[in-house]
Parts: structure tokens; C-alpha cells; sequence
């Protein structure tokens, strides 16, 4: 099993690197290889919608006509079995900018040929799962952000071929690990459990 975080947290918060690093180290614990992609350090161009890659059909995404990071990233991120999808958000009226630059390039994960009206996932079956961790410092508990946020990175899951299987939503204060260090065990379990139980159910179908 591979567990792959996608880091598209848009400005440095050392709590968000805590709870990768404790995550990270809950894997390795149990035998489980974990990779980190940190989205804010890759050079990615963004989606100019000519949707060049939604034209070739199969069920892996086609590589951008612009050459960049991300090209090479989308087979380590097919290569994985489940996601921990991360995020932040900083701004009430505005998204995170990385995170919506990343999102926008996972068109890439739809056959969607001209003439065509809608697009078509290319994924026909999900055996994939994700945990979805936002860390919100926005004024206000649960204003629409928290809502706002959960959408976009619930999309993101689903354009990768992944079930989300639980959500948080962080805010900052003291001792934030500690105090979020069960949650975290909790949600990284679900994570395990879903996707061992998406993969029987699978290899049942066949």
C-alpha cells in the first residue's frame, strides 16, 4: 500500500507540517510507504482550458501540452493506493490560490473531446480512498469558507479517482497536535480500512 499526501497548503504553517510528519510517521509505524507531494514548491503552469489533454481516451490522464512539474507528478500520484488531500485557507472571500491551480489541472482526469457537451471520468470504477484535512484561519468558526473548502478539495479527490472517506477542518491554537493527535490516528485508520475494503470490493466484481 502507498499513501500519498498532496500538500497544497498556500502558505507556510508549521502546524500543517506537524501533522504531516506525525502522519507520515503513523504509516511507516505500520509498514505503509508514504510519499509527500508539496504542490506550493512545484513549477506548474496554469490550466489555459484547451483541453488538448481531455481528447485522448483511456482511464490514466494525459499530460498537459505545457511541460512542467506536474506532468511527471501525475504518474507518481496514479502510482498511489490512497491521498491525504491538505489545504489551507487564509482568505474569507478568496481561495487558495495553489490548491485552485492544482484542481484546474485535474481536467486532465476527464475524456472530454470537442463537440462533446460533458465530460466523462475516466475512471469507471473508484478503488481509491482520501482524507481530507483543512487547515482554516479565516475569522469565525464553520463561516462559509469551512463549506466552500471541503467542496473544492472533495473535487479534487473525486477528479484523482479517490472516495473521500473523512474531512477535518483545523483552526489554529495552542498545542494544536496534541490535541488533534487522536483525531488524526482516527482518520488515518478510516483512510487504511477504506481503501483495503474498496479493493475486495473490486477484485469481487471481476
Amino acid at each position: 500500500m502507498v499513501i500519498r499526501f498532496i500538500d497544497c497548503v498556500e502558505k507556510y504553517h508549521n502546524e500543517m507540517n506537524e501533522i504531516i510528519d506525525f502522519l507520515s510517521a503513523y504509516f511507516t509505524s505500520l509498514g505503509i510507504e508514504n510519499h509527500r507531494t508539496k504542490i506550493s514548491e512545484m513549477q506548474i503552469a496554469r490550466c489555459t482550458q484547451c483541453r488538448c489533454c481531455t481528447q485522448k481516451k483511456g482511464d490514466i490522464p494525459a499530460k498537459c501540452v505545457i511541460k512542467d512539474e506536474l506532468n511527471d507528478e501525475l504518474d507518481d500520484i496514479e502510482e498511489a493506493d490512497a491521498f491525504v488531500i491538505l489545504a489551507d485557507r487564509n482568505n474569507l472571500f478568496s481561495r487558495n490560490k495553489v490548491h485552485a491551480k492544482f484542481s484546474e489541472r485535474m481536467v486532465a482526469y476527464y475524456y472530454w473531446p470537442y463537440g462533446q457537451v460533458q465530460s466523462t471520468h475516466r475512471k469507471t470504477s473508484v478503488n481509491k480512498a482520501s482524507i481530507l484535512i483543512n487547515y482554516n484561519t479565516t475569522k469565525y468558526f464553520m463561516n462559509h469558507s469551512f463549506y466552500t473548502t471541503k467542496t473544492f478539495m472533495k473535487h479534487t479527490s473525486t477528479a484523482i479517482g479517490a472516495k473521500d472517506v473523512d474531512w477535518q477542518a483545523i483552526t489554529p491554537q495552542e498545542d494544536l497536535l496534541e490535541k488533534y493527535k487522536k483525531r488524526l490516528i482516527e482518520m488515518a485508520d478510516n483512510l487504511i480500512y477504506a481503501n483495503r475494503a474498496l479493493k475486495k470490493t473490486r477484485t469481487k466484481s471481476y
